[in-house]
This record gives structure tokens, sequence and C-alpha cells, in this order.
């Protein structure tokens, strides 16, 4: 039974997949007189710059998760360079269908390292509610200057619920996350255990992945000029919500590996009939090859730190288990 359940979704993920590229290819079809039309020159100190945005906001998240990982485990403690190590690495495989691979690469290298399994699965909801939240108000909040796509009326409310709501699970995030995670844990059968995080670590969450948010949205306006397509003033905010809306649509995609062809396909919808032809169809393409290759460098360097900078206890496990 589980195995038919994990090929069903497999087969759902790939007909997504497929389903997307045949919309990307149409477009390219009807369009490839414009495109054709359109000469292509690459900026490479913006491509480079917009490379390098990418990683300083994965850094800023795993930055994010060392923080609270040292603040709930205790005694326990991890050095960042520990933390690109894991982080990074496990990140890897997130174009495996499913989101769980990455948590439980986690606790498997942490756990002899003396860290609670579960203390590892709440530090990665809580970065991973907070990344979304901020994510959403900020690209929200730039579609606000852009309402050619969708009326003020249609999403401001959305923004308004939205920076409601996390202004009270800021002020009472201890009365009210309990609550959360034993709704969760009932729907999902789940047993996730609930740990008392402070008012002033959920504010200091906050301010680094708003800086993250930021820096991604910067890294899609840069890539705009590394591609040789100019962007002007009222237009780059509507770049920046697009790669942040869609990136966040591509992750609660769960059966998507990666959230790879939803991504791309939702910034196509949001840039396109208010772009050129070239930016909608060229920009989602161009930021997932930049997104891999950051992925692919960081990933390289975890892979040396996780030999170098485990803590040691993991590492003498590991070596007594790998005899």
């Amino acid at each position: 039974m589980a195995h038919t359940k994990n090929a069903l979704k497999n087969l759902f993920s790939l007909v997504i997949i497929i389903g997307v590229a045949f919309f990307f290819y149409n477009s390219f079809q009807v369009n490839r007189t414009a495109l054709q039309s359109y000469a292509l020159k690459l900026n490479y100190i913006f491509l480079v710059l917009s490379f390098v945005f990418v990683v300083i906001t994965y850094l800023l998240s795993t930055c994010g998760w060392q923080l609270a990982l040292n603040s709930l485990s205790g005694t326990n403690r991890i050095s960042f360079s520990q933390s690109i190590a894991v982080v990074n690495t496990s990140s890897l495989i997130k174009y495996i269908p499913g989101k769980i691979w990455s948590y439980a690469l986690q606790m498997y290298w942490l756990a002899n390292a003396g860290f609670l399994k579960s203390v590892i699965v709440y530090v990665n909801l809580v970065n991973l509610f907070v990344s979304i939240m901020t994510s959403l108000i900020v690209g929200l909040g730039f579609m606000l200057f852009s309402p050619v796509i969708v009326p003020v009326a249609v999403f401001s409310p959305l923004l308004l619920f939205l920076i409601l709501f996390d202004i009270f699970f800021i002020k009472y995030n201890a009365r009210v996350t309990p609550g959360m995670i034993s709704l969760v844990n009932r729907v999902f059968n789940l047993d996730i255990t609930c740990l008392v995080v402070s008012h002033r670590l959920i504010m200091y969450l906050h301010l680094i992945h708003y800086a993250a948010a930021f820096s991604f949205g910067i890294s899609a306006y840069l890539l705009c000029h590394g591609i040789g397509i100019e962007v002007g003033p009222g237009k780059a905010l509507l770049v920046m919500a697009s790669l942040l809306l869609s990136d966040v649509i591509g992750f609660l995609a769960v059966i998507v590996p990666g959230g790879l062809g939803v991504r791309e396909g939702i910034m196509y919808l949001l840039l396109n009939n208010v772009s050129t032809v070239s930016l909608s169809l060229m920009l989602p393409v161009a930021s997932r090859i930049v997104g891999m290759f950051a992925d692919i460098t960081l990933g390289t360097i975890a892979f040396v730190l996780l030999k170098y900078r485990m803590p040691a206890s993991a590492v003498r496990e590991n070596a007594r288990t790998a005899k």
C-alpha cells in the first residue's frame, strides 16, 4: 500500500512537471518571433551579483536555523560553519519528492552530537513558519505597487490579515503555539513536541528572515540586468514580488521536488501581460538556474565542512558505525 501511494505521488509530480514544461514550450513557440528578435546580452557582473544575493539569502536562513537550535538546545551548541555543513548539505536533496528528507538527514547527523530529534524538528518548523510569513508579507507588500496584475482591493485584505496575524503570533506565541502544534498533531497524526520560544528569539528570527526575503527579491532584480533585460522602477518591485511569492507557492507544492515547474509557472503568470515576453519567459528559467548553481556551490562547501567541522562526538560515532 505504501509503495503504491509513493508511486502515485511520484507519478503526479512527474505529470505536473511535464505539464508545466509543455506550457513553457508552447509559450516559447507562440512567442518565437518576439524571442528571436531579442538579442540576449549577458552582463556577468550582474549575474555574479544575483548569485551572491541568493547565497546571502541561504546563509541568512542558515543563521536563523543556528540561532534557534542553540537557543532551544540547552547546553549544546553548534557553530555557524557546522550549521552551514548540516543545513546546506541536507538542502541538496530538496529536489527529491517530499519535504522531510532534509530534516531526516539533520536528525541523523546531529543526534549523536547530543541534539534531540524533537528539537531539530521544532527548529525547522519555527524557521519555516517565520520564513513563509515574512516572504508572503514582503512579496504582497511589493505587489501593492503593481496593481495592474491584481486590484489592490483583492489582495490587500490578505496582506493586512498576515501582518496582524504575525504581530499576534510574535506577541502571544507562547500561548498560541501549543494550540497550533496540538492541532497539527491531531490532524496529521504526528507527535511534535512543543518547546518554549522566547519573545526575543522570535523577534530575531523575524529580522533575519525579513533580511533574507529582501535579499532574495534583490537577486531577481539583479538577474534581469544580468540577462540583458532592462527593468524600470515601476516593474522592479513586481519582479522581486514574483520570485518571493512563487518560491513560497513552489515550496508548498509538497509533491513536486524543489517546486520544480510550479515556481516557474507562477512567475510567468505574475509577469505575463505586464512585462515584455522575454522577461516573463526567461526570468523564471534563469532564476531556477542561478538558484540551483547556488545550491550546488553551497552544497559542495557544506560537504567539505561536514567532514572537518562536524561535532567531534558525531564524527567518532559515524566512524565507529562505518567500521
